[in-house]
């Protein structure tokens, strides 16, 4: 998936010689692909527009790229805290508890 949205990139870029630039910013309390916005522009030395849909395209991609980065952290996260990867650490770590939950030592 990762190759796929760097393709994307890449093909845009080319398109407008490598002249692109790209910035992201957040807005609101949430962090998702759709809490982004995206202002693209071009910096050329002859100060050409950008390609049609330059904007949307770019704006796709990276979010795209964020949902599959949230995705990744969320799987993450799920691992570390599964019943699994707990027991795993207690007993890695050698914890002991005492009679009421709390740890020993």
């Amino acid at each position: 998936m990762l190759h796929v949205i760097a393709d994307r990139l890449q093909a845009i870029q080319r398109r407008n010689f490598y002249q692109l630039a790209a910035e992201a910013s957040h807005h609101g309390r949430y962090y998702h692909e759709y809490t982004m916005s995206v202002d693209v522009t071009r910096d050329g030395a002859t100060w050409q527009p950008p390609t049609k849909d330059v904007e949307k395209i770019v704006t796709e991609a990276l979010r795209d790229l964020a949902r599959w980065l949230y995705r990744r952290l969320e799987d993450e996260y799920d691992h570390l805290t599964s019943d699994e990867a707990i027991e795993e650490g207690i007993i890695v770590n050698a914890y002991t508890f005492m009679e009421g939950g709390r740890r020993f030592g």
